[in-house]
């Protein structure tokens, strides 16, 4: 079908394994209020699906009367190769991300677009910071992204700032890539006020018991280590343009994360647990605490539950292992 309007906003749905959920994630992404015909376009790209969600994409695409939705199948490569096809897809004045588990209320994205004017590069819906003026991109940084705000959902993005500025999602990564891919677009707003945070709600995040943080202990979870590893190499040339307070919650989030790695292994059975990869994982977790404690006020910006995690695995990182194993079984 011939488009008769400008496509306004590409959404861009990475699909994998999601034959329960798919179908009302895309539903609820057409039933948009006040998208006249031609102003929307729905890119689906299934990353190598096995469980039925391949034919269940191409059944959407042919039944929408409208012609909205586009498919792409590909091999199974992760979740960041299939948003790049994606953003190299789409063709819209914005660019949105949902999860394919995922689902909008009907007003989503007129919320979004109230508020996308000629400057404004990016609209957040997260909550996370909310305020009247727009923000550069290093106080969208400090104020939003450090502040646990490090998902590509509930966001609406001027495509033309992706694509002049080569942003890509890291491939490789299966955890963190969200968060490098926020701090690559702030960075590029630099100074510029093009930021506008809102706390609307609309975006239906739904928790996934087989996300990339729900599932027994594997290679891919160092990837919480790499991301913030790598978050920082970013940041330290901007050191400048941005408060101490900053580097302070970044190096908490890098505390925050290590832990996070180091509980999975703890809950791993003691043989699982005394492989190479456990006690790989283990060494570079503690490693990553032992660097972001430098960090001047990092200890005391802790919570507290955390600060006595510290102090027990720096006594012993075994006996922590053992106290946590015994807590969570």
């Amino acid at each position: 079908m011939e488009k008769s309007r400008e496509i306004l906003v590409s959404i861009i749905i990475p699909v994998y394994q999601a034959k329960d959920t798919l179908k009302r994630c895309v539903l609820s992404c057409l039933n948009q209020q006040f998208m006249k015909e031609g102003e929307l376009e729905v890119i689906l790209v299934d990353d190598g699906s096995t469980d039925g969600s391949s034919d269940i994409c191409d059944e959407l695409a042919r039944d929408d009367a409208q012609g909205r939705i586009s498919v792409v199948h590909t091999e199974n490569h992760g979740v960041s190769h299939a948003r790049n096809i994606g953003i190299e897809r789409a063709t819209g004045r914005f660019i949105v991300f949902v999860d394919s588990d995922d689902e909008v209320k009907k007003g989503y994205l007129e919320n979004l677009m109230r508020y996308a004017d000629e400057g404004t590069n990016l609209v957040d819906e997260g909550g996370s910071f909310t305020g009247t003026p727009k923000l550069s991109g290093f106080q969208y940084i400090e104020n939003s992204v450090l502040n646990s705000n490090t998902h590509v959902w509930g966001k609406l993005f001027d495509r033309e700032s992706i694509v002049e500025e080569g942003i890509r999602f890291k491939e490789g990564l299966a955890i963190g890539e969200d968060l490098l891919f926020l701090l690559d677009f702030a960075i590029s707003q630099g100074k510029r006020h093009t930021i506008r945070c809102i706390d609307a709600g609309e975006y239906i995040y739904t928790e996934n018991a087989n996300g990339a943080m729900k599932q027994e202990f594997k290679k891919s979870y160092m990837g919480e280590i790499e991301a913030w590893k790598e978050a920082e190499n970013k940041l330290l040339p901007y050191r400048s343009e941005m408060s101490r307070d900053a580097f302070v919650s970044l190096a908490v989030n890098q505390v925050l994360t290590a832990f996070l790695v180091i509980g999975k292994v703890a809950v791993l059975d003691q043989d699982k647990r005394n492989t190479d990869l456990a006690r790989q994982a283990v060494s570079e977790s503690g490693e990553q605490i032992r660097h972001a404690l430098k960090t001047h006020g990092a200890f005391g910006a802790l919570p507290i539950g955390h600060k006595l995690k510290v102090m027990v695995f720096r006594t012993s990182p075994e006996l922590y292992l053992r106290l946590y194993n015994r807590h969570k079984a």
